[in-house]
């Protein structure tokens, strides 16, 4: 996070330490983890985010967009364990 606020933090892949889970929100902010019970996450909530996306109201947080031949630095990126956002493949084609 680079002390930005945010309404919604959905944590796809449970990286977000509990210390800095609510430092990321606004105060009516709510976290939602794919991984946990830790937001309590209700079906209502997540049709809702289903529903903004859809919309296109929300915004991705992406740190790098990699092509796919470039797959395997893009793997080394993440295990780095720095990157602040998503990271992300292009595919341009697939036969």
């Amino acid at each position: 996070m680079r002390g930005e606020l945010y309404d919604v933090v959905f944590d796809a892949v449970a990286k977000i330490p509990r210390s800095k889970r609510r430092k990321a929100l606004t105060p009516q902010g709510t976290y939602m983890s794919a991984h946990d019970d830790v937001g309590g996450e209700k079906v209502e909530d997540l049709l809702c985010l289903k529903a903004l996306a859809e919309a296109g109201k929300l915004r991705p947080v992406i740190d790098k967009t990699y092509s796919w031949e470039q797959i395997v630095e893009a793997h080394r990126y993440v295990d780095k364990g720095h990157k602040k956002g998503n990271v992300v493949i292009t595919i341009d084609h697939i036969n």
